[in-house]
């Protein structure tokens, strides 16, 4: 069974500055940044459309926030407003049978000290289309049912050959770089001889995609998660905000000789109508997909002018719902690394800091699904136990090399220290504007304005868009430097370079300046 939504005949230009392999939320999130920024993105995918799939259903405010910048926010948080209380944690027999354990989980937390965005809940097959369709406005190419398959790699480019599935016909595209975000099982990946390790795959699983009348069953609830545990199924049940769709994610042991292939339509309906609890309940099966649950990160993130992102790069186990989270972040590290590369901003050992950034990240976000697991379980050891964190210093607070300090910490913490997301502050009395928001550009913050010269003389000579912004008292106090200090922060919001107090802001900005960007 297929896991597709609208199509796209594939046609489009045959160069571009960008190949996105993989039209998934992060190959598409890929697409977004770097056409945001002018970058000349062609996108293929080997399915007719976007997932038809919920898959990650949360989304962390880090992620929010980079939509944020894409100008995507506000059309996420319209789309994830049915789901505000689906609140409630539960095991039970059946939907109609008896509640074997339930927890409430808090409301959506006012975030505002840490971030002007927010956690929401929302199905990847509903945050799929407005990306794609934000990617399509912003001038990426988007080509669906078409799958790439030859890669050569030379000095200037890649050339990479890719089938139309509709007609069978081959072509090539011509591109400067490649993003593979093409999946867990990465054919990109795999054919560039780049490994993954870890723990690997310890579950195998469908998701089995359903219409049916939910409301009676749920009886005025609705679930974040449903544990389903009944003689006939043992299942995960998520349902939709119309309560008349919804998954059940079942396991399966191909060491007892077990297949995703068992899983007929028939018995689709027999396990749907078990865990609802209503025998005669009119089920539609509109797909089964399977997957494997599993712990990899990718040996390497780059071979060559092949970037691996997302799945692609890490696989991580869904508590904690990290994975598409990191993978989005992803995208925004590369793509702007990337944009100032190709546009001559930068010297290309930048983009060598895409690995040395990211993978530490996936590798620590693993652990910290694999600690949650453990803890869901039920067997995790109090040393175990003591090394989960919470899961916005995973999703918000973590560094990037240049920081003193954990991987991982409480973003509150964070004062605007290099390597470290900057520190948002609100710029209004309304709470509408953030210091994040100032954001895209070189930006160097200060309380003073003798900044302001210094950023232009550096604009110039290095013909780099610098902006600088003076910061009220109050503001400049949560970065924590001194008021004849400054902070310079990259186009992704993170702090680059920070000062207490220099003589020459020209010379000492300019000189940051050509260090961040290897010039």
């Amino acid at each position: 069974m297929s896991d597709i939504s609208s199509s796209t005949p594939a046609q489009g230009p045959s160069t571009a500055a960008v190949l996105v392999v993989g039209g998934g939320v992060v190959g598409l999130s890929a697409a977004l940044f770097l056409a945001r920024q002018r970058i000349p993105t062609v996108l293929v995918e080997r399915h007719p459309g976007t997932s038809i799939h919920p898959r990650a259903w949360g989304w962390y405010p880090r992620t929010l926030e980079l939509f944020r910048t894409a100008g995507l926010e506000e059309e996420v948080l319209r789309a994830a407003a049915g789901f505000a209380d689906h609140r409630l944690n539960a095991k039970v027999e059946s939907l109609t049978g008896r509640e074997l354990r339930r927890s409430v989980l808090p409301a959506a937390e006012d975030l505002g000290d840490v971030t002007p965005s927010r956690q929401i809940s929302l199905g990847q097959d509903r945050l799929e289309p407005l990306v794609r369709a934000a990617a399509e406005r912003s001038g990426a190419q988007l080509l669906f049912h078409t799958e790439a398959v030859d890669l050569v790699q030379d000095d200037d480019g890649v050339t990479v050959t890719v089938r139309d599935r509709d007609t069978g016909a081959l072509r090539t595209l011509r591109a400067r770089y490649v993003i593979a975000a093409d999946g867990a099982r990465s054919p990109l990946r795999e054919r560039l001889g780049v490994p993954a390790r870890g723990r690997g795959v310890f579950r195998h699983q469908v998701s089995i995609l359903f219409r049916a009348p939910l409301t009676e069953a749920l009886a005025g609830r609705r679930f974040s998660i449903c544990q389903i545990e009944n003689p006939e199924v043992s299942a995960i049940l998520g349902h939709d905000d119309s309560l008349t769709e919804g998954t059940l994610i079942v396991t399966y042991k191909p060491e007892a000789g077990e297949s995703a292939s068992d899983f007929t339509a028939e018995r689709c309906v027999r396990l749907v109508r078990a865990a609802v609890g209503t025998p005669e309940l009119p089920v539609h099966i509109r797909d089964v997909l399977p997957w494997d649950m599993a712990a990899l990160v990718a040996e390497r993130y780059r071979a060559g002018r092949v970037f691996f992102a997302g799945d692609s790069a890490h696989v991580v186990p869904p508590i904690g719902g990290y994975g598409a989270n990191t993978g989005v972040q992803d995208a925004h590290n590369l793509a702007w690394k990337l944009a100032a590369v190709l546009d001559g901003q930068a010297g290309p050992d930048l983009l060598d800091s895409y690995e040395r950034e990211r993978l530490p990240i996936a590798l620590g976000t693993v652990e910290q699904a694999q600690l949650r697991l453990a803890m869901r379980a039920g067997f995790a050891t109090d040393e175990q136990r003591a090394q989960t964190l919470d899961t916005l210093a995973v999703s918000l607070g973590y560094r990037y090399p240049g920081a003193e300090g954990p991987l991982f910490a409480d973003p509150a913490t964070r004062t605007g220290q290099v390597g470290t997301r900057a520190p948002h502050v609100w710029l209004d009395a309304a709470r509408t504007r953030s210091t994040l928001d100032l954001f895209g550009p070189w930006v160097v913050l200060a309380a003073d304005d003798r900044w302001s010269d210094a950023a232009r003389a550096a604009a110039e000579e290095l013909s780099v868009p610098v902006a600088a912004h003076v910061l009220p008292a109050e503001a400049w106090e949560r970065y924590g430097a001194t008021a004849q200090g400054a902070v310079l922060v990259r186009p992704d919001g993170f702090v680059a370079y920070r000062w207490d107090d220099v003589a020459e802001p020209g010379k000492e900005l300019t000189a940051a300046l050509r260090t961040a960007l290897h010039r």
